[in-house]
């Protein structure tokens, strides 16, 4: 096991402390600080970028050949730690306790250690990660935060403005699909310069935004939760699965939310960032499909169709299925039948 320890601010200096212990160098553009893992010591990089007001985004896209421990230390108060796993696992430890934390795929924590004490990150062998980790330096972040706080949870409200670090923090969740969009494009920008600098500092506001109200959905009991969690879109495609094996007997979204442990607000919410359709039009959508797949074949009657897939009333079933093929049933069978002629 490799171990490294490290200045935990400003964040050049956290990339400047892993050069020097994987003896290489770092490449500086535009004040971002990128090391490039050397070979010996796995793949991949580690770059971090500071902002005004004591606020820094680090991100590690890397995999090491052997067991990886950073510890972040620091001879003054401990920045706070918004860290986000995108990809494989790692663990989280304080200084200051012997418990150790895993942060899988699509979860995040915050953590913010007592006084002095930092925290130890461990990285497994062989086992591409991708994380990203928000630093916050409490003294000077204050300014950010001397507007209005007293709509936001009464927990962070006090995690910020313990300046002096009086209290240890640490909360586990799993990250909502808004906030698994905010960090994938961060990965994937192609900007450069004082463009990406002014993009980079505008989605770490964001992801901090994001995160308040992913941490005020999480303080909800269950049913009133609204937000749907990236961890949840298996969620999504069992409902698909079930709205596919059960056509001729649609659920509501009620029951359909129920059957596959989610509630309707984040199952609708589900559908729509998936498919763009909320669930009743994806269900019409895979009931027309449906339809039209079974007058090709033409073993069955419009009837029968229409029985298969839930829908009693032809009439309704004609409209349905003309609004989407510009024809309906028995005209897109006669002109099926047409062209089988010809």
């Amino acid at each position: 096991m490799n171990e490294i320890y490290v200045k935990s601010l400003p964040l050049k200096d956290v990339i400047s402390n892993l050069a020097d212990a994987f003896d290489t160098t770092y490449q500086n553009k535009c004040n971002e600080y990128r090391l490039n893992i050397p070979s010996k010591y796995g793949e991949g990089y580690i770059r971090g970028i500071n902002f005004l007001g004591g606020f820094g985004l680090i991100e590690y896209n890397c995999s090491f050949n052997e067991i990886l421990k950073i510890h972040f230390s620091v001879n003054k108060v401990h920045p706070l730690k918004f860290i986000y796993c995108s990809k494989g696992s790692v663990k989280h430890r304080f200084e200051e306790a012997d418990s150790l934390h895993s942060i899988d795929q699509f979860q995040n924590v915050i953590v913010a250690s007592t006084a002095q004490n930092g925290h130890i990150l461990l990285f497994p062998k062989n086992s591409p990660i991708h994380l990203n980790s928000l630093e916050i330096s409490r003294k000077e972040f204050k300014s950010k935060i001397d507007c209005d706080l007293n709509h936001v949870d009464s927990n962070l409200r006090k995690l910020f403005r313990d300046l002096n670090a009086k209290d240890l923090f640490f909360y586990h969740g799993n990250y909502s699909l808004t906030m698994s969009d905010c960090i994938d494009s961060i990965k994937k920008t192609k900007l450069s310069g004082f463009t990406r600098r002014l993009f980079l500092e505008g989605k770490s506001n964001e992801i901090l935004s994001i995160q308040i109200a992913d941490y005020e959905d999480d303080k909800k009991i269950e049913p009133k939760r609204q937000i749907l969690r990236k961890s949840e879109l298996a969620q999504i495609q069992n409902a698909v699965q079930i709205l596919k094996l059960e056509l001729a007997k649609p659920l509501t979204i009620k029951e359909l939310a129920y059957r596959v442990g989610s509630n309707p607000t984040k199952l609708q919410e589900g559908f729509r960032y998936t498919f763009g359709l909320t669930v009743n039009n994806y269900l019409n959508k895979i009931r027309l499909e449906y339809a039209r797949e079974q007058i090709i074949i033409g073993e069955l009657n419009i009837s029968e169709i229409a029985n298969n897939i839930g829908i009693a009333n032809k009439s309704y079933f004609s409209r349905l299925f003309k609004a989407t093929y510009q024809l309906n049933p028995k005209e897109f069978s006669l002109e099926i039948a047409k062209n089988v002629m010809q």
